[in-house]
């Protein structure tokens, strides 16, 4: 068989596929604004396709056995196999955070995380979705120490990994009692030959994640465990870089506020949990990267506990610190970052345009590229419903997910922070949805940068699932962004959909056993898009999580650029299947450079993109 009849054949394999899910989510979304969506490069198309290779250096474990909901859990035997009567779970799904000392990458976990949905809504009843995941709360092991809310967690992993062995080993402190208290690990950054760790900390009386932040460190060189702190005045981080002056940064959220920090690390060894204030920002501060002797950061606004979702804080903007000094910025600098750009430039949605963030920012070739992020894929049509109100029945709740819903928007700005400044719409819509309240109707306004995008729709392909941009690294010169693909949460996220949302039974077991399924097939899987050449559009490295189409997305990309590999930390919630194909869990993989292949099918049906904007909207 020739490849030309096989990728015919695979494409209508996708399309059947694709047919199921449409069947059932059109029946339910009728009419409804669309953005615009450009055309997509042929199959046959002569663009270059994926040049990684793939192998697996480490996956999370089978940890567990389960039988029912607040019954027993027999630890399995050393190859993963559980009691007659019990099923093998796996509780860690991210690989959350990652950081490189010499010759060594350190890795940080987090378990269960789509069953803190909760955080937002208060609903702790325990749901099972068969074959895919079991959320138990308060009849969880740790509800007993950590509440309902949280009944779900495991303490996180550390992993240690040697680059040129591939040697894997868990470091993880054992008897700490804050990391007891850590939901997981979800900030890592590394100086001086310490390697720093940050978590998000429940505290000792009250379930609330502004009781602070978990810190640990680690020496370099060894993996040896230095000590953990508990932080009261920073509540998140999401990550650490070196800059031009050789200190070590990292962004932060404030406690009890909207406002986001920027701390330079002034420890060591003796004393590693050391930092000074040297950035203040109105919004919570996301991604940080450099920009030349500049320190750049994704603004993001701030989801409250009971809001099922909505973002508070918005619009998003980006941020800019001053020119860094050889000896560093200093407590003085605070409050001397300025904005250069936000969203509500882009978006015609007022309401919509509070509820978007920016998520992974790159500098590459002297311009920074930035893309944006739909927290939770929730919070753009939740920050909507908060402002106007939300809607009765379920087609007029899914056509306002589908009208709020914005995929993955690239944009790109030349000489940030001078009166140089220019903003190109890579990937985005020409037009957008815009509500009008008074009708409590959708029609579609151009966006306010007045461009079409440059390069194709947002979602890089037209998928609307693709709801973050989780991150953005550069690798032997080529910029690798990385997406969150909720298409294949959809079946495993239905149940939450009853309380964040209010959608009936009928159409919670739809979306779990149809639109889901059907849509994780065709669309499922995180997608990694490799620009070679800022003149030419990017290319599908992967569209199903190198392999894996549980795997939702890389969380965490880590360069060796000296030994000529690239590690991939991935994330899956798919804590009950432990088959071997598609297999729920975190994955690590090392990607090194390979020869060209041919292009990835990237083309979507206008029909299928419409039944993946229901899909992708219900997944939280």
């Amino acid at each position: 068989m020739n490849v030309r009849t096989t990728a015919r054949k695979s494409r209508a394999r996708r399309n059947a596929w694709i047919a199921a899910g449409v069947a059932s989510a059109a029946a339910l979304i009728g009419p409804a604004a669309t953005a615009s969506v450009a055309a997509t490069p042929a199959s046959g198309s002569s663009a270059p396709g994926p040049i990684l290779n793939v192998q697996k250096v480490a996956q999370a474990p089978v940890d567990d056995c389960f039988a029912s909901i607040g019954g027993a859990h027999p630890v399995p035997s050393a190859n993963g196999t559980c009691p007659t009567g019990y099923q093998p779970k796996i509780d860690g799904n991210y690989v959350w955070s990652a950081a490189r000392s010499g010759d060594y990458g350190y890795y940080g976990t987090l378990s269960n995380l789509t069953c803190g949905a909760s955080f937002w809504d208060g609903d702790t009843t325990p749901e099972t979705v068969p074959g895919a995941q079991v959320c138990e709360f308060g009849k969880g092991p740790a509800a007993s120490t950590l509440g309902a809310e949280y009944g779900d967690t495991r303490i996180p992993r550390v992993l240690r990994v040697n680059a040129d062995t591939q040697k894997v080993e868990d470091i993880t402190p054992t008897g700490d009692p804050i990391l007891q208290r850590t939901l997981g690990l979800r900030a890592a950054a590394s100086n001086n030959d310490v390697v720093l760790f940050f978590g998000q900390l429940v505290g000792d009386t009250s379930q609330n994640l502004n009781s602070g932040l978990a810190a640990f460190a680690f020496e370099g060189s060894t993996g040896k465990f230095l000590g953990s702190h508990a932080f009261s005045n920073i509540v998140s981080a999401r990550n650490g870089v070196v800059a031009s002056d050789g200190n070590l940064y990292v962004a932060a959220r404030q406690a009890g506020g909207l406002g986001g920090e920027v701390l330079k690390w002034t420890g060591n060894k003796t004393n590693p949990f050391q930092f000074d204030t040297v950035g203040t920002l109105p919004n919570d501060a996301g991604y940080l990267a450099t920009f030349g002797n500049h320190l750049v950061v994704s603004g993001w606004g701030t989801q409250p506990a009971g809001q099922n979702g909505a973002v508070v804080g918005g619009p998003s903007k980006i941020w800019m610190s001053p020119a860094i000094p050889s000896t560093g910025l200093t407590t003085a600098d605070a409050g001397s970052w300025n904005s250069i750009f936000s969203w509500d430039q882009y978006d015609p949605d007022p309401a919509v345009a509070k509820g978007i963030d920016f998520g992974g920012i790159q500098e590459w070739n002297g311009d920074l590229y930035v893309g944006s992020y739909n927290p939770a894929a929730l919070g753009a049509v939740e920050t909507l419903w908060k402002t106007y109100g939300q809607p009765s029945g379920d087609v007029a709740k899914m056509r306002d997910m589908t009208g709020a819903n914005r995929a993955v928007t690239i944009f790109r700005i030349h000489a940030p922070g001078t009166a140089q400044q220019t903003t190109t719409l890579l990937y985005g819509e020409k037009t957008l949805p815009v509500y009008d309240p008074t009708t409590k109707t959708w029609g579609n306004k151009p966006n306010l940068l007045g461009q079409t995008p440059k390069f194709g729709p947002s979602g890089f392909n037209g998928n609307p699932g693709n709801a973050y941009a989780w991150t953005f690294t550069v690798f032997q010169n080529k910029l690798y962004m990385a997406t969150f693909d909720e298409t294949g949460l959809i079946s495993p996220s239905a149940p939450f959909t009853k309380t964040d949302i209010g959608f009936t039974s009928t159409t919670e077991q739809l979306l779990q056993n149809v639109v889901g399924p059907s849509l994780k097939a065709t669309l499922g899987g995180g997608d990694v898009w490799r620009m070679d050449d800022p003149n030419q559009p990017a290319v599908a490295e992967t569209l199903n999580g190198f392999g894996d189409s549980s795997e939702h997305g890389v969380r965490v990309f880590l360069p060796f650029e000296d030994k000529g590999e690239l590690y991939a930390g991935l994330a899956s919630a798919y804590n009950l299947d432990s088959s071997t194909v598609n297999r729920g869990g975190w994955v690590l993989d090392r990607l090194t450079p390979g020869a060209m292949r041919p292009p990835l099918f990237t083309g979507l049906p206008a029909d299928a993109a419409k039944a993946a904007f229901a899909g992708a909207a219900v997944a939280g």
